[in-house]
């Protein structure tokens, strides 16, 4: 007995450190989307460059993800997250020293890679660590952390943002890293392979060509108009490297990612519903600070706090979803919480010119709780699933569709907005009403892309 309490003790040590990193990273999110407003002022950018601002870090994030996956699969999971650790200190640091918009964009993607390294090992050393119900219970609570670190953000950012201008924001990160990387070098054991797995090199950089230049289109599409040669050279290099990567996964002995993975229904389903609902909820991630600064006139102390209902909801659905899912089918409790999301993205929509702070706050609450309640059983099926020797790879790809679902989200979001108010700008309807329109448009755009994510999810098993 107290052996076996001893080893539980151990586990929950270890979801500390990495519940630290995943603190880290939402914590960083939250701030940064708050702090948009007053980069964009002081850069001189306007929404559509600005997002390069969070969307390089994911598109950082997202690339490599499968990367350091495999890499956790060959090597120790403890020295890949801890090196994220420590990278992203450093990039944390160099965004604090940025004086330009393209240097805060590379600061951005040097951190990008250290969250990914964290990204890719996170949830693959939780699976080693917990099983069977108490893995429920710890995926709970990384999603309750996420809750907390997104909670911290828009007040904490709005406060030094105030006091001491955006380039305050990343300070935070700096101890923290050093904090988690002392922890894991004591606590985390190295959760070594027990077979040999070799790294498909030629795979990977097909992989990672074919991302970057799908997510570049992507995001860059809105700024630099979708039919622009640029774009379409993007779209076309993607679809090409997409090919080679495919052709390469057919023919190599030793696969980067292994397609065989995507044969379990329960990873696959797990990944489109992934994609959707990340899709959905970041329709508002970047358009909402704009919103609060633009039609309320509001500093970002406020715009923070109106920002605040959202992660306490998603911390609260998501403990109560950690604790559904070792009751019920992961089907039943990812599809409610869609659809609260999609209910969300509704009340958003109708949000208007001048609403009460009381409707702001109980879509935020709405909004929160979708994604608060969708994460955590879509997380565990799919990990839950995952064969022994490709759970590092298994963990990263659900990382990855993830964060191509927030990437693809943010993306979508403004190019739908930008769409539509520059045509109600040209059709003569002043700048407040032609931005209402447009945030209509995107926030319509979140409601259609839970639903759709609703639907695959109860289609699955």
């Amino acid at each position: 007995m107290k052996q076996r309490r001893l080893n539980l003790s151990r586990k929950w040590l270890i979801f500390t450190v990495t519940a630290t990193g995943t603190f880290m990273g939402t914590l960083d999110g939250g701030v940064v989307n708050i702090a948009l407003p007053s980069m964009a002022g002081e850069f001189n950018a306007g929404i559509e460059s600005i997002q390069s601002v969070v969307s390089v870090y994911l598109l950082a994030v997202t690339c490599f993800l499968p990367v350091f996956g495999k890499l956790s699969d060959m090597f120790s999971r403890k020295k890949m997250y801890l090196s994220g650790f420590l990278l992203f200190g450093i990039g944390s640091l160099l965004c604090s020293l940025a004086g330009s918009l393209p240097m805060m964009i590379l600061s951005r993607a040097v951190q990008g890679l250290g969250a990914s390294a964290m990204m890719a090992n996170a949830q693959a050393i939780i699976a080693k660590a917990f099983v069977g119900k108490d893995r429920g219970r710890a995926l709970g609570g990384v999603g309750a952390v996420v809750a907390l670190g997104s909670l911290a953000g828009p007040a904490v950012g709005g406060f030094l943002i105030q006091h001491w201008g955006w380039q305050s924001v990343f300070w935070l990160n700096i101890p923290v890293s050093l904090i988690g990387i002392w922890r894991g070098i004591q606590i985390i054991p190295r959760f070594n392979p027990k077979t040999k797995i070799r790294m498909d090199i030629s795979g990977a950089a097909f992989f990672i060509l074919s991302s970057l230049s799908f997510l570049y289109a992507m995001n860059e599409g809105s700024n630099k108009a979708w039919t622009s040669p640029v774009i379409l050279g993007a779209f076309a290099a993607a679809g090409l490297f997409f090919l080679l990567f495919y052709y390469r996964e057919r023919v190599s002995k030793t696969p980067f990612i292994g397609l065989d993975i995507f044969k379990i229904p329960a990873i696959s389903y797990g990944y489109v519903v992934a994609v959707l609902g990340f899709m959905s909820i970041f329709t508002n991630a970047v358009l909402f600070p704009f919103y609060a600064a633009y039609i309320l006139h509001i500093d970002p102390v406020q715009t923070g706090l109106l920002v605040l209902p959202f992660p306490v909801a998603l911390a609260v659905s998501s403990t109560v979803s950690g604790v559904l899912s070792e009751r019920y089918p992961a089907r039943i409790i990812t599809t409610a919480g869609l659809g609260f999301a999609f209910m969300g993205a509704v009340l958003f929509a109708f949000v208007g010119e001048s609403p009460s702070f009381a409707y702001i706050v109980f879509a935020q609450v709405i909004f929160g709780c979708g994604s608060g309640t969708f994460q955590i059983p879509n997380n565990n099926t799919v990990i839950s699933a995952a064969p022994k020797n490709k759970l590092g790879i298994v963990s990263s790809v659900n990382a990855l569709a993830r964060n191509a679902g927030m990437i693809m989200g943010i993306a979508c979001s403004v190019a739908v907005y930008a769409a539509v108010q520059g045509h109600f700008e040209q059709a003569g309807l002043e700048s407040k009403n032609a931005f209402l329109r447009g945030y209509q448009a995107a926030m319509f755009l979140g409601a259609a892309l839970a639903a759709a994510g609703g639907i695959v999810s109860a289609k699955r098993a």
